[in-house]
C-alpha cells in the first residue's frame, strides 16, 4: 500500500471530477478537487499537495497552462488526464510524469499515482 498523499484532481466535467476524487480518497489519499485550470492554481498553492491529477482540456486555464503555474511554486508531479489524441507535452515533459487517456481506468490511475509518489520521495 501507498502512503497517504495530499492530491489535488481538476476537471470541468463534475463526473470525472467526482470520479477521480472519491476513488482516490478510497485508497487513503487527501483529496481536494477543483473545477478548472485558475482554480487548480489556487488549491494548490492553499493546499501544497504531493501530485495533481488534471484534465488537458479546461476553459480558461488548460491543465498544460495550470502545471506550469503550479511548478512555479515548486516541484509537484503532474498526472495529465486527455480524451484529445493530438497533445503535445513540453520537452522533457515539464511537471508532467504520466499522461492517461480518457475513459480513465482505475488500475491506470493508481498506478500512475504510486508512480508520481516514488518520483517525488513520497512512495
Amino acid at each position: 500500500m501507498s502512503p497517504r498523499l495530499k492530491i489535488v484532481v481538476a476537471d470541468d466535467e463534475p463526473e470525472t471530477r467526482d470520479y477521480f476524487r472519491e476513488y482516490l480518497s478510497h485508497l487513503g489519499h487527501e483529496v481536494r478537487a477543483a473545477g478548472d485550470g485558475r482554480q487548480l492554481v489556487e488549491v494548490c498553492r492553499e493546499f501544497g499537495p504531493d501530485v495533481v491529477v488534471t484534465d488537458f482540456a479546461m476553459p480558461g486555464l488548460d491543465g498544460l497552462a495550470a502545471a506550469a503555474a503550479i511548478k512555479r511554486d515548486g516541484p509537484v508531479p503532474v498526472i495529465l488526464v486527455t480524451g484529445r489524441q493530438d497533445v503535445e507535452l513540453p520537452p522533457g515533459g515539464g511537471p508532467v510524469i504520466a499522461c492517461l487517456s480518457k475513459p480513465v481506468k482505475e488500475a491506470a490511475l493508481k498506478a500512475a499515482v504510486e508512480s508520481a509518489a516514488a518520483g517525488s520521495g513520497k512512495g
